[in-house]
């Protein structure tokens, strides 16, 4: 099993897909010294994966290379979390969980 340890950015969006035992996966695309790399986060740290990354951010990820080439990712890091403060999402952008409503 080959591991491999790469810095990069997001270069497209995190897109969830369901399988049919319910395991959430997430793939997108890592950008690295002009390389494009498929990746795959499956399980629990998709759904944390999801809220944390987003097109552009940069993230250093400690992998696995799977028979088809692609990247598993073990472990992640953000390295420049984006900041929030002072800015408000619906689900779309992912921020939070539900639309507040003004009465």
């Amino acid at each position: 099993m080959n591991a491999v340890v790469i810095t990069g950015k997001v270069e497209s969006d995190v897109k969830v897909l369901n399988t049919k035992n319910g395991t959430p996966l997430c793939r997108f695309t890592l950008l690295s010294d002009g390389r494009k790399f498929n990746c795959l986060i499956a399980g629990k740290k998709a759904f944390g994966f999801v809220y944390e990354v987003q097109i552009g951010s940069e993230i250093t990820i400690k992998s696995v290379i799977n028979e088809r080439n692609q990247l598993v990712v073990q472990k992640f890091n953000v390295l420049n979390p984006p900041n929030y403060f002072g800015q408000v999402f619906d689900y779309k952008g992912h921020r939070m969980p539900h639309k507040k409503v003004l009465f």
